[in-house]
């Protein structure tokens, strides 16, 4: 049991460490300076950051408003906690504002699963520090699926040194895994575990960006957990928007 427990202490040290990493390489980035470049280097967004490419990322992100994303579904619902323990509803959370979800565990220590989807959300939150725009339009929002460890106490610890301002992020687990279990399949996110042999969990990598209406309008994987795409399909999104409301002022 002693080693059982001191298995799992490691384990969270290394999550600590892997979300620290990613973070204070975001952060350095920008401290350094490093020039935008492509498409994003242009997007016309007031106040806005534009960040690199990284070495994952091979394509070209395109301006926000010259394509268009399609509704992919409808946005799940169902019963959660915020970080202070109250029960909402995760639509209600969401709040009428375009939102980029993300399904994570806070004792996950791959650098590319939870850590790496939080840094993006991070970096989406730095650029709404600077963008009025985004910052009143946009929702973050970081679920756990493993509710039997991450409590609301324990979501507001997760919390604490990730916010600055800017658009609003909230942090949220459930009641019980069986509160969590349908919001996981109505988003399609698979999670594995725990087992007789390990509690940590397994999960795909997938990050949603629902539209204000309350539709799922991109689905991100590892291939794709760009934050310069993420803050492209966002703008793309407050574009439309602002074309629906001109169009309904014309009426």
């Amino acid at each position: 049991m002693r080693t059982n427990d001191a298995n799992l202490a490691a384990r969270l040290v290394a999550a600590g460490a892997a979300l620290g990493l990613l973070l204070g390489a975001a952060a350095a980035a920008r401290a350094h300076g490093s020039a935008p470049h492509g498409p994003a280097a242009h997007a016309p967004a007031s106040g806005a950051i534009d960040f690199p490419g990284g070495a994952r990322f091979d394509f070209e992100v395109p301006a926000p408003g010259t394509y268009r994303l399609p509704v992919i579904r409808e946005a799940a619902d169902g019963a959660v906690l915020d970080a202070r323990g109250k029960r909402r509803r995760l639509r209600q959370v969401m709040d009428g504002r375009i939102t980029v979800l993300s399904f994570v565990y806070t004792r996950c220590a791959d650098p590319n699963g939870c850590p790496l989807a939080t840094s993006v959300l991070h970096r989406v939150l730095r650029a709404s520090l600077e963008d009025a725009e985004l910052a009143r339009h946009l929702k973050l929002v970081t679920l756990s699926f493993d509710p039997e460890h991450d409590t609301p106490a324990v979501m507001a610890r997760y919390a604490g040194p990730l916010i600055r301002g800017g658009a609003p992020w909230e942090f949220l687990t459930t009641a019980s895994p069986r509160d969590v279990a349908p919001i996981l399949r109505g988003y399609g996110q698979v999670v594995d575990g725990p087992s007789r042999h390990s509690p940590l969990l397994t999960h795909l990598l997938r990050v949603y960006l629902i539209d204000a209406q309350g539709r799922v309008r991109n689905i991100y994987g590892l291939d794709f957990l760009d934050p310069r795409l993420v803050l492209a399909d966002v703008r793309t999104l407050l574009l439309e928007a602002g074309e629906l409301a001109a169009r309904e002022a014309r009426r």
